[in-house]
C-alpha cells in the first residue's frame, strides 16, 4: 500500500463529497486507502456518504473527539507508506498525490510536505507556509502588522510572507488541511498530540518532525482549493479563544517555563484585547447597518419638521409633548419593519420604502387614538416618513454601488449572473439542480470546452471576457470534461470578485466559498429548503419567543386551559431558553436542515403521539415542511393545538 489518506469531517457531506471524488481521481493508478473518520455530524453525512464511495472506509464517532483524536483513531488502521491527512473542504487535483510522493522520494530529508493551498475564489492562503510562533510573530499578528505588511520578513513572520509562493521552501511549520509525511515518521511521533482539540497540533507535529531531524518543505508546483468549512466561524470569540490557546500550549510544551510562561501570559492579555475587538467588530457588523438607518430616519425627520415649521408654522414650534416620542417610535417601528421584511438579509433598496410605508400606516393608527390636543402633524409624519425612505434607499443604492454591502452574500435567491463551464449534459445537469434549488432565472448558458459548442455562448479562452463584458457574478465549473488541475489554474486568471462553484462528474452537489473566511454554498439535487435562511430562522424564532411569553405571563389561562399546563409553561421555559422550537420535524433527521427538538410536529400532532402515517409519509411531510417553510404555518399550527402545547 503506497498512500493511506485520512479526512476527518464534521457536517460538511457536500464538501466532503466533492473531496472524495476528488481523490478517487488522484488516486487512480495508485494503491491507496482512504479513511473518513466522522465527528458525531448531525447532517447525515455516512448515510449520504457510504453509499457513493464504496472503497472509502467511513469510521463513525459517537461525539465529536476533535481533530486530534480523530486522526489517530483512523492513523492505527492505516497501511500505507505515506499518510496524507486532509481537510474535507479541499478538492486536490489528479497529479497531486504523484507529485508529492515523487517529491519524498527524491528528497531523502524530507519528513513532512506541504502545497500551494488557495481559496474558492483563487486567493492565496498564507497558512500554506508558515514559521514557528514566537511571541514576537504572535504580536506582530494581533496587532495587525502582518496584514499591513504581508511581504515583511519581520512583521509577518509567522506566515513566512517573505518567501515567494511560487517557489518550493523549506518551512517549519505544515498546514493540518494537507499534511503528508511517512508513516514510520508518524508512527514514531506517536500521530497528533491529542492535547489539542482543534488547531495548533499541525504546529506541534511539524515541530516534532524537526526534531527527529527531517525538514518540512512546501511544495509550491501543487495548488489544491481549501474552502471555508469550519464549525468555528473564523474570527469568532471561539475561534479566537481556540487558535491562539493552542499557541500558548505549543509554548509552553516545547519552550519549557521560562519563554513559554512569559509567551503564555502575553498570550492571555492578547485573547482578551482580540476578542473584545472581534466583539465590537462583529457588534458594528450586525447592528451598523440598524445605526446607520436610524440616524438617517430621526436627521429626515427632525430636517422635514424643521422645515414645516418655517413653511408651514410661520416658524410657531410644536409644543405636544410626544413630538421627540413620535420620531422615536417612527426610527424603531421602521427598523422592526425592516428586519420583518428580510430588509437585513436582502439588500434591495425598495425593501427601504416598504419598511417606511409600514412605519407610516403604524404611526397614524397610534396617531389617531391620542386626543385632538396632543396630536403631532400628520403632514411632518408622512412626509417625513416618505423621505426617510428615500434616503435609506439611496444610502442602499451607494454602499451596494461602492461594494460596501455584498449583496451576493446575503441572498441565496437573488439574481446573479451565472454561467457553467462545461459539456451541454453537464450544463443541463447544473441546470437540473438549479431547478430543484428555485433559482433556475440566475443561469445565462454554457461555456464550451473544446469543439462542443451546442448551445453555447462562449467558448474557454472567452471566459475573462464573457465575465467582464456580461456581468456575470457567478461561473460553475463542471469538473469530468475538464480537469482538476484545469479548474484550479483557470481560476488563478480569472477576476477574484466574483463566485466560483465547482462540481464533481457523478456528484449531485455544488459547492463554493468566496473567501476562506466566510462560510461555503452548497446547492444539491435535493433541492433549496427556506427553513435554512436567515429570515426564516429569524421570524421561526420570534414566533417561539413571542408564544413562550405569552404562556408564562398568562400562566392562569395556560393551567386553566391546556392539557398538562404545567407542562406547557415548562416548555415554554425551553423554547424561550433556545433549547427547543415549538414547531419541528415528526422525528430526528438527520438529512435535513437542523431544527432544535420540538414540542408539536410540522402537522400538528404532538412529538410523543402516536403518529398514523407510515415513515415515507413522515419523511414527506418533513421534507415539505423545510422545503416550503413559513413561519405563519408555524403560527396557524400553534393556535390550532394550543391545547396540546403540554403533550399528551
Amino acid at each position: 500500500m503506497l498512500v493511506s489518506i485520512i479526512i476527518v469531517n464534521y457536517n460538511v457531506k457536500y464538501f466532503l463529497e466533492q473531496c472524495l471524488n476528488a481523490v478517487t481521481k488522484a488516486t487512480e493508478g495508485i494503491t491507496c486507502e482512504i479513511f473518513v473518520v466522522d465527528n458525531n455530524s448531525s447532517d447525515g453525512s455516512i448515510s449520504y456518504l457510504e453509499p457513493k464511495f464504496s472503497t472509502v472506509h467511513f469510521i463513525a464517532n459517537s461525539q465529536n473527539l476533535g481533530f486530534a483524536k480523530a486522526n489517530n483513531k483512523a492513523l492505527q488502521y492505516c497501511n500505507g507508506d505515506y499518510i496524507l491527512y486532509l481537510n474535507p473542504d479541499t478538492i486536490i487535483c489528479e497529479d497531486c498525490i504523484k507529485k508529492c510522493v515523487h517529491f519524498f522520494e527524491t528528497h531523502a530529508d524530507c519528513g513532512g510536505l506541504g502545497v500551494r493551498m488557495i481559496d474558492g475564489a483563487g486567493n492565496f492562503l498564507p497558512e500554506s507556509k508558515r514559521a514557528f510562533p514566537s511571541p514576537k510573530a504572535a504580536f506582530f499578528k494581533l496587532v495587525g502588522f502582518s496584514k499591513i505588511f504581508p511581504q515583511s520578513k519581520l512583521f509577518n513572520k509567522y506566515a513566512l510572507g517573505h518567501l515567494d509562493e511560487y517557489k518550493d521552501h523549506e518551512v517549519d511549520v505544515l498546514a493540518g488541511a494537507f499534511l503528508m509525511s511517512k508513516r514510520s515518521i508518524i508512527e514514531a511521533c506517536k500521530g497528533f498530540d491529542e492535547i489539542f482539540f482543534m488547531y495548533g497540533e499541525d504546529i506541534d507535529l511539524s515541530y516534532r518532525i524537526q526534531k527527529m531531524g527531517y525538514k518540512n518543505y512546501y511544495l509550491s508546483q501543487v495548488s489544491i482549493i481549501h474552502f471555508k468549512g469550519e464549525s468555528i466561524k473564523k474570527g469568532s470569540i471561539g475561534h479566537i479563544k481556540l487558535f491562539y490557546g493552542a499557541m500558548r500550549i505549543f509554548v509552553q510544551k516545547h519552550f519549557g517555563n521560562g519563554k513559554g510562561m512569559l509567551f503564555a501570559n502575553g498570550i492571555s492579555f492578547a485573547i482578551f484585547f482580540r476578542a473584545f475587538a472581534s466583539f465590537i467588530k462583529r457588534v458594528i457588523h450586525k447592528i451598523g447597518l440598524q445605526i446607520l438607518d436610524a440616524i438617517l430616519i430621526v436627521s429626515s425627520l427632525f430636517i422635514v419638521e424643521m422645515c414645516w415649521i418655517g413653511l408651514q408654522r410661520d416658524g410657531l414650534p410644536f409644543t405636544q409633548p410626544f413630538e421627540p416620542f413620535v420620531i422615536i417610535s417612527f426610527a424603531g417601528i421602521y427598523l422592526l419593519a425592516g428586519a420583518l421584511s428580510g430588509m437585513y438579509d436582502n439588500y434591495k433598496p425598495s425593501k427601504a420604502l416598504i419598511a417606511s410605508i409600514t412605519s407610516i400606516v403604524v404611526v397614524l393608527a397610534t396617531y389617531s387614538l391620542l386626543p385632538e390636543s396632543e396630536r403631532f402633524s400628520r403632514g411632518v409624519v408622512v412626509l417625513g416618513g416618505l423621505v426617510a425612505g428615500i434616503m435609506v434607499a439611496i444610502c442602499r443604492w451607494f454602499l451596494i454601488l461602492f461594494n460596501v454591502l455584498d449583496t451576493k452574500s446575503n441572498n441565496y435567491n437573488v439574481v446573479r449572473q451565472t454561467v457553467v463551464v462545461g459539456s451541454l449534459q453537464e450544463y443541463q445537469h447544473v441546470a437540473y439542480i438549479f431547478k430543484q434549488a428555485g433559482i433556475e432565472q440566475r443561469l445565462v448558458g454554457r461555456v464550451a470546452i473544446g469543439d462542443d459548442t451546442d448551445e453555447a455562448i462562449g467558448m474557454m479562452h472567452q471566459l475573462y471576457l464573457l465575465i467582464v463584458s456580461m456581468k456575470i457574478k457567478e461561473v460553475i465549473f463542471c469538473e469530468g470534461t475538464l480537469l482538476y488541475h484545469q479548474i484550479i489554474q483557470t481560476i488563478q486568471t480569472l477576476p477574484h470578485n466574483i463566485s466560483y462553484r465547482f462540481i464533481g462528474n457523478g456528484t449531485s452537489s455544488i459547492v463554493g466559498s468566496d473567501s476562506n473566511a466566510t462560510t461555503g454554498e452548497t446547492f444539491t439535487a435535493e433541492g433549496f429548503y427556506q427553513i435554512n435562511q436567515a429570515y426564516h430562522k429569524r421570524m421561526k424564532r420570534i414566533v417561539d419567543i413571542t408564544l413562550s411569553l405569552w404562556l408564562i405571563a398568562s400562566f392562569p389561562i395556560t393551567l386553566l386551559i391546556i392539557k398538562k399546563g404545567g407542562v406547557a409553561i415548562k416548555n415554554a421555559l425551553y423554547v424561550l431558553f433556545g433549547n427547543y422550537s415549538w414547531v419541528g420535524y415528526t422525528a430526528i433527521n438527520n438529512t435535513l436542515p437542523y431544527i432544535k427538538p420540538n414540542i408539536i410536529t410540522c402537522y400538528g400532532l404532538p412529538v410523543n403521539a402516536v403518529h398514523p402515517l407510515n415513515k415515507e409519509a413522515l419523511n414527506q411531510l418533513n421534507n415539505i415542511y423545510a422545503k416550503n417553510y413559513d413561519y405563519w404555518q408555524d403560527v396557524v399550527l400553534l393556535f390550532n393545538n394550543y391545547k396540546q402545547l403540554g403533550g399528551l
